[in-house]
């Protein structure tokens, strides 16, 4: 079992799109497990879930919650508005940092991969995330200012590692909303070459792509591959799942 993170302190940025995208592209062929960990609840709502019975809030408070089936091998455990505030529930717990990471552990050998939607902030659900995931993956938008907080995150993923999960790795770093026919876009990558990222970044790049937005308005709720499996947003996903399977490949000799 893999368990990968999706995060930046940043909004805006195609997390909950990579995520979302990224769980449906692996479960075409392994078990998988999407947890949505942002009380905004965007993933949960864009693969259909509005009202669940259980979310991850009762998780954190070691509630009995329900897995929710949401496509052929792929689950949920959902978000929503509920899960404001958790910080505040469990500062007092002890070993706070592990209640996701023990609650997945509970779930054994299940799921193949399972996929955190993080939300864009650094607090205890991010920590949690973070203290629970095998690898690390930070999206960054191509636009101005979004080299901004980057070194943050990277510096407070290396604090997680140190204190409570060694064995977390960083993945990559993914340029989203990707425009080769605008400077912009090409100064981000050069901006990530001058700050010497230029091996962590994805080769891959999710370029800009109305098929992606169209396929999350409240009418439709699909995954890129649903609504338009040979859209450049679903060929850029699926691009960017097999690169991440010979990433894990390099990093797991056990993984078949």
């Amino acid at each position: 079992m893999k368990v990968i993170a999706i995060s930046n302190q940043k909004g805006g940025v195609a997390k909950t799109t990579t995520c979302l995208n990224l769980a449906a592209y692996f479960a075409r062929k392994y078990k998988v497990l999407i947890i949505d960990c942002d009380k905004q609840a965007n993933l949960s709502k864009n693969i259909g879930v509005e009202e669940p019975k259980t979310t991850i809030n009762d998780l954190f408070q070691k509630k009995p919650f329900e897995v929710i089936n949401v496509r052929k091998n792929l689950d949920l455990i959902p978000s929503s508005i509920d899960f404001a505030g958790i910080d505040l529930v469990i500062q007092g717990e002890l070993a706070r940092e592990t209640i996701l990471k023990k609650a997945i552990k509970k779930l054994g050998s299940a799921y193949d991969f399972i996929f955190l939607d993080c939300p864009p902030d650094m607090n205890l659900v991010t920590v949690n995330a973070l203290t629970a995931a095998d690898y690390v993956i930070i999206p960054v938008q191509a636009s101005q200012f979004s080299m901004d907080g980057v070194d943050i995150m990277i510096q407070f993923i290396g604090g997680v590692r140190e204190s409570l999960n060694e064995d977390l790795s960083l993945l990559g770093i993914l340029i989203t909303h990707f425009d080769e026919r605008l400077r912009i876009s090409k100064s981000i990558e050069q901006d990530f070459k001058d700050n010497e990222w230029e091996d962590a970044l994805f080769k891959t790049r999710i370029r800009r792509n109305t098929a992606i937005e169209n396929s999350q308005h409240k009418d439709n709720r699909m995954t890129i591959f649903e609504y338009q499996k040979n859209s450049p947003g679903a060929v850029d996903y699926a691009k960017l799942g097999n690169e991440i399977a010979r990433k894990i490949k390099k990093y797991s000799e056990t993984w078949d």
